[in-house]
């Protein structure tokens, strides 16, 4: 059996403390199953960004507090949606059609 995993990284404020700047923020990886999904698929791919989608949630938890903690989570799951594509667009092979 072959699992087939896209680690997704974004760097956040997730594991820092309330007070932590901006500019001291951590990387956060989590890997993502599309093992058994036809990423050719439409369905294939909404259940695998819905996998995406609930894996950048659970990974993108700051410990701020207020607007902050909006902020920096909202910032986690966007750059890990922006990993996942480009992730995504690496394993996708494209077809290219000739001119001739």
């Amino acid at each position: 059996m072959t699992i087939r995993l896209i680690a997704l990284a974004a760097t956040a404020a997730a594991c820092l403390s309330p007070v932590a700047h901006a500019e001291e923020r951590e990387r956060v990886t989590v890997r993502v199953s599309y093992a058994g999904l036809d990423l050719a698929s439409v369905e294939g791919r909404r259940i695998l960004d819905a996998r995406i989608d609930r894996a950048a949630f659970n990974a993108c938890q700051s410990r701020a507090t207020g607007l902050l903690r909006i902020s920096d989570e909202r910032r986690c799951r966007a750059e890990m949606r922006s990993d996942a594509q480009v992730r995504l667009a690496q394993l996708t092979p494209v077809a290219v059609a000739s001119a001739r």
